[in-house]
């Protein structure tokens, strides 16, 4: 007889069904780790360009010398706030290989427009 379907083993059977289609291995673990310091200031991204290689989990340090700024990737669904003269520190994985714009979304002045930067996955 088989265990009754617990909403905790729907899930786990939805999951299953929906991340793993049929036919696709789970991905192997990371490669390995990367952190990256970055700092915002007005009105740029120091550095500005973030090269790391693919299924590294990349751990960001964000600082902000002034203003609040944010951390924008699109293709990594990633938006990340730092407040005036704080840090924010968060982690993706970069499981993606391509060449992705950041850029800062705040609009708290004309400038945060200009800060962009690059995301670079090999």
């Amino acid at each position: 007889m088989r265990p009754p379907l617990t909403r905790r083993r729907w899930l786990q059977r939805w999951s299953a069904a929906v991340l793993l289609p049929l036919g696709t291995q789970p991905e192997p673990e990371p490669a390995g780790r990367r952190a990256v310091a970055l700092t915002a200031r007005r009105f740029a991204f120091d550095p500005e360009v973030i090269d790391v290689r693919r299924n590294d989990i990349v751990r960001v340090t964000l600082t902000s010398t002034d203003i609040a700024h944010s951390f924008t990737v699109d293709a990594y669904r990633i938006q990340k706030r730092v407040p005036p003269g704080g840090t924010v520190t968060f982690e993706f994985r970069a499981d993606e290989v391509g060449r992705f714009p950041f850029y800062c979304s705040m609009r708290a002045d004309a400038g945060c427009a200009e800060m962009r930067g690059e995301l670079i996955v090999r």
